[in-house]
C-alpha cells in the first residue's frame, strides 16, 4: 500500500478505537445497573454505525449518497432498541437502556464523520448522554417514590368476597386507582393487588390493622 493509504488505515483505526472508548463508557454505567445491554451491546452498535459511516463517505457523492446508509442506521436501531423493552404487567423496563443503545449509534455516526470538530462533538455528546444516566437518577427516583402509588396485598378465603376490604378502605377514606387478582401461592386463598391513593387521610398501619380482623383476610401488607 502507498503511504497515503497507510495513513487512511491509521486513520480510520483511530476513528473506532475512539468509538470504542466513548461507548464503553455509556456502556459500563448500563451494565453497572445491571441492565439487559450492557458494555458490550453498546460497543458493537457503536463501532458498527461509525464502520457504516465511514463506508458511505468513502462511496463518495454523485455515486452514492451517503446519507442513505445514515438514514437506515437510524431506523435500524429501533428494532435493536425495542428487544431491550420489556413490559411487566403495568410496568415497562428498559426503556432508558433503549435510548442509550440509540444515542450510542449517533455518536458512533459522529466519529464516522471523519473530522476532528466531529470527534469533539462525539466526546461532549458522550459526557452529557453519562451525566444525564449518572446525574439525573437520582432526582428521577426520588420523583418516582413522591408519585408512587401505594399496593395493597390482600390474601382472603377462598369463598369469601372483597366487599368488607372495600369497606374499610372506604372507612379510612382511600381512593382505589386499580385492582386485580393475583395467583395464590397458598391453596384455598385468592390474592388482590389494590392500588390505593389518598394516604395521607389516614395511617397504613391503621388500615392494616382494619384489614387483619375481617375474619375473611388471611394477610394484607402494603408495598410502597
Amino acid at each position: 500500500m502507498s503511504a497515503a493509504e497507510w495513513r487512511e488505515l491509521a486513520h480510520v483505526t483511530a476513528q473506532l478505537i475512539l468509538a470504542i472508548l466513548l461507548s464503553s463508557l455509556i456502556g459500563w454505567e448500563r451494565e453497572r445497573r445491571g441492565r439487559p445491554a450492557g458494555i458490550r451491546t453498546h460497543v458493537l452498535l457503536c463501532l458498527g454505525a461509525t464502520l457504516m459511516m465511514i463506508l458511505s463517505r468513502s462511496f463518495g457523492y454523485p455515486i452514492s449518497d451517503p446519507s442513505r446508509i445514515a438514514a437506515q442506521i437510524v431506523s435500524g436501531i429501533g428494532f435493536i432498541g425495542a428487544g431491550t423493552i420489556l413490559r411487566q404487567g403495568s410496568i415497562v423496563r428498559g426503556l432508558t437502556t433503549a435510548a442509550s443503545l440509540w444515542a450510542v449509534v449517533a455518536i458512533g455516526m459522529t466519529v464516522g464523520m471523519g473530522e476532528l470538530r466531529y470527534y469533539l462533538i462525539a466526546l461532549i455528546a458522550t459526557l452529557l448522554c453519562y451525566g444525564v444516566l449518572v446525574g439525573l437518577r437520582i432526582p428521577e427516583e426520588a420523583i418516582h417514590r413522591a408519585s408512587a402509588v401505594p399496593t395493597l396485598w390482600v390474601t382472603i378465603e377462598a369463598n369469601a368476597g372483597m366487599e368488607a376490604v372495600f369497606g374499610v378502605l372506604a372507612r379510612h377514606g382511600c381512593e382505589m386507582q386499580a385492582f386485580r387478582q393475583e395467583f395464590p401461592e397458598v391453596p384455598g386463598t385468592r390474592v388482590f393487588a389494590l392500588q390505593v391513593s389518598s394516604l395521607r387521610e389516614t395511617s397504613p398501619d391503621r388500615v392494616l390493622h382494619d384489614l387483619l380482623q375481617l375474619p375473611e383476610v388471611r394477610a394484607a401488607h402494603w408495598e410502597i
